[in-house]
């Protein structure tokens, strides 16, 4: 008996499929979440090069300084020793050419400051332009998270109430 009863057709219910999240944004996000590091780290290296670069310069202006202090002090005390009398006319020149080679070594080591502060300030420019470009890359990640927290917002509001 059982056979020969037969059931009504059920209609199918017409239920949307659900729509896959769009996974643009998230990707886009993710992307400039590496290259806010890789941003971050050359930054990094920047400023570490700057660092380095002006500790040198300090290191080179305290040798210059110590140069020229000891130039001075070999100068004063080669006149006072020639004014006083203890040495000759001929001791003084050879202290004289002494003096003048010590000066020759200082202001080599001033030009070799004056190139080591070239290198400081092009490193300097090199680490502000990358602290700029990740200044940047981070007000443009936090607007991309903006707007992704805003677009899930709209989507669950018109899942709510749609």
């Amino acid at each position: 008996m059982s056979g020969s009863i037969r059931r009504a057709k059920r209609e199918v219910a017409d239920v949307p499929e659900p729509k896959r999240p769009d996974r643009r944004l998230d990707q886009l996000l993710h992307v400039r979440k590496q290259r806010l590091g890789r941003l971050e780290r050359e930054r990094g290296t920047a400023r570490d090069a700057w660092r380095s670069c002006r500790q040198n310069l300090r290191e080179c202006k305290l040798r210059k300084r110590e140069a020229l202090r000891q130039a001075v002090q070999f100068w004063q005390e080669a006149r006072a020793s020639f004014l006083g009398m203890t040495i000759t006319s001929g001791q003084f020149h050879v202290a004289k050419a002494r003096y003048e080679r010590m000066k020759e070594e200082a202001a080599q080591l001033n030009l070799r400051c004056q190139e080591t502060v070239r290198r400081c300030r092009a490193a300097g420019t090199r680490y502000f332009a990358a602290n700029e470009e990740v200044q940047r890359a981070q007000r443009q990640q936090e607007k991309l998270g903006i707007l992704r927290d805003e677009l899930r917002a709209l989507s669950l509001q018109n899942a709510e109430g749609g």
